[in-house]
């Protein structure tokens, strides 16, 4: 609760500067690196329910303008948005060990100058085989609420083209990052292991070493 809350007050530092720019989206990485984004009119951005989220895939947000064709273009063609200056990352098409994120958006942050870091539901293969485990020993109801549980657990990727496999950022992918911060590295190593692919922890660490930018 404590990380959680710490995380939470790096990420206001991080947003505070926030300017409340015009909507826009890119249709793809190579635009978003190269900046060549589409103005967007009426935008809203609603945060879908924790049942839907379970259902549905560990996507959060579904972009909307009232205008079918445009909402059309932002669920199934536009890749990245940036919406009062949060940038929203489409999951639709995104895969991790070939497992899908969702229909919806993600919340990201331009990593580096070449990468984007997406925050989402942890899958693959391993939490794919826990919730087949889960729903065998409990029943199918018992499956369900074991699998709820863990789905609330999240983790970064990282995006460093238009294909459409994605990376976890993993506890060794911190450690070499970290190597360039001593002072951050032994923090970070002194961790509980079940912590350190935790989005909050890596979030923390990311924005102390001046990694992550809003887009």
């Amino acid at each position: 609760m404590i990380r959680n809350k710490y995380i939470l007050c790096f990420m206001f530092l991080l947003f505070a500067a926030t300017s409340f720019a015009q909507s826009r989206y890119a249709l793809s990485f190579s635009d978003y690196m190269d900046g060549k984004f589409t103005a967007l009119e009426n935008l809203t951005i609603e945060s879908r329910s924790k049942s839907k989220r379970f259902w549905n895939g560990g996507a959060d947000f579904k972009p909307e303008t009232g205008n079918k064709e445009t909402d059309k273009l932002l669920k199934k063609d536009v890749k990245y948005i940036i919406h009062q200056d949060t940038l929203y990352v489409n999951c639709r098409q995104l895969r991790y060990q070939g497992c899908k994120f969702g229909n919806w958006y993600a919340p990201g942050f331009r990593f580096g100058t070449g990468r984007i870091c997406f925050i989402s539901t942890k899958i693959g293969k391993e939490q794919t085989s826990e919730a087949v485990t889960a729903g065998i020993l409990f029943g199918a109801i018992g499956g369900t609420i074991v699998a709820s549980k863990q789905l609330k657990n999240k983790a970064c990727y990282l995006i460093e083209s238009d294909d459409k496999e994605v990376k976890l950022i993993t506890k060794n992918n911190m450690r070499t990052i970290l190597l360039n911060y001593p002072e951050y590295s032994q923090e970070y190593n002194a961790l509980p292991e079940k912590e350190k692919e935790s989005a909050a922890v890596i979030i923390e660490f990311l924005v102390k070493t001046n990694l992550l930018m809003r887009y």
